[in-house]
């Protein structure tokens, strides 16, 4: 994983449906690094820097299902 350099932040935002056109990444699919940082937003009101791999839009399954936004 690596960090874009821009001063976009990443968050995610647990959700119950599923935007049609939503590239959906499950949780063993990714890095590890993008594991620890999913791990770590996953419910929680925090974010941390934009990655090139997941992006505005995404759904991971985790847990549940969490909607990448970046902003």
């Amino acid at each position: 994983m690596s960090i874009r350099e821009s001063n976009r932040q990443l968050r995610l935002r647990r959700t119950g449906r599923m935007p049609s056109d939503a590239r959906v990444r499950h949780f063993d699919e990714l890095s590890d690094d993008e594991k620890q940082l999913v791990a770590e937003l996953a419910g929680r009101p925090r974010t941390a820097p934009e990655t090139d791999t997941l992006e505005d839009g995404d759904v991971v399954k985790f847990t549940d299902y969490y909607l990448v936004r970046s902003r």
